[in-house]
């Protein structure tokens, strides 16, 4: 397998397809910054195979280099696992040739494309990377909320969400980005998250990454918010969602999971991705808790890393 390495132009004209909306030319080049250098990888073994976008940064390669996670498009249908290993092998020979210390791999969690993440992380074990992290990503099949939704929750997220309703919360989506902001700030600040995103970087973003900002009203004040990106056609992604601190016995996150769910569900989504409840593999209980408990399943989001 011959690894390329081509520019942005020839990049956007042959990957007509990428993965997700984190594997775009707009997006890496609005986020190119971050690093020393970005390469616009093509595997080829005949015929295109696979498009790959990475950074370099202090001379490690990463993929990706400011997302949650990054993953080989397909160029050509029906790849076998062959060529994922094949294709990289190509890329570790690339990076050892390039005096590269170290590649970085963080992988979709594998709902997003069951067969083709399984493949690539097979074929990163098979090229000696290392596990660095097993992180439990929470997602939300949308074929699930219908009638019967909160019949079948338990019985405590049951009786949370018709606390909500008795609180006459109010949901509505916005274009007040300042507004649904700076409830998500204060929310982390209270509980000690950090905040990666500035407003102007969602305002940026969301001009690439369709994106959605909800709100939700007591007594005519809002208490939570939610920004949500488009990140596939099928499959929007939580980036930030949280109420404010002295809210918690309102419930609105019950209710704002409940209405999210509802929105997308008459759009004809298939996946809320709700994303991690872990950090460095490490579960937040709480977090992971209230994730089940509005129905949401979960998967495998791994990383790996080889020194070269």
């Amino acid at each position: 397998m011959e690894i390329k390495n081509i520019t942005k132009e020839e990049y956007k004209t042959i990957v007509t397809n990428p993965f997700s909306r984190f594997d775009t030319v707009e997006f890496i080049e609005l986020n190119k910054h971050k690093v020393d250098k970005v390469f616009y990888f093509i595997f080829n073994n005949g015929k295109n195979r696979f498009g790959l976008v990475g950074g370099l940064k202090d001379n490690v390669l990463k993929f990706p280099f400011s997302a949650t996670f990054s993953c080989f498009s397909n160029i050509t249908l029906n790849n076998r696992i062959s060529h994922y290993i094949d294709a990289i092998k190509s890329l570790n020979d690339w990076a050892k040739n390039n005096n590269i210390i170290k590649i970085q791999f963080n992988t979709p969690p594998v709902f997003y494309d069951t067969a083709h993440i399984t493949k690539l992380q097979n074929a990163l074990i098979n090229s000696d990377y290392k596990l660095s992290d097993y992180d439990v990503n929470f997602e939300f099949y949308l074929d699930k909320f219908d009638e019967n939704y909160i019949n079948n929750l338990s019985y405590d997220a049951r009786r949370d969400y018709k606390i909500a309703l008795k609180n006459n919360l109010i949901f509505e989506q916005t274009d007040d980005l300042n507004e649904m902001y700076n409830i998500i700030k204060q929310n982390r600040e209270y509980k000690g998250y950090p905040l990666w995103l500035s407003v102007e970087d969602i305002e940026k973003t969301a001009k690439i990454i369709p994106s959605d900002y909800f709100l939700i009203k007591y007594n005519k004040q809002y208490i939570a918010s939610a920004f949500i990106h488009n990140i596939t056609n099928n499959i929007v992604r939580v980036v930030y969602w949280g109420n404010l601190p002295d809210t918690v016995k309102l419930y609105p996150m019950n209710f704002l999971a409940y209405n999210i769910f509802n929105y997308y569900k008459k759009l004809g989504k298939k996946v809320v991705d709700i994303g991690t409840a872990t950090l460095d593999s490490i579960p937040n209980f709480g977090l992971c808790d209230f994730k089940e408990s509005i129905g949401c399943k979960c998967s495998p989001k791994l990383n790996y890393e080889k020194y070269i």
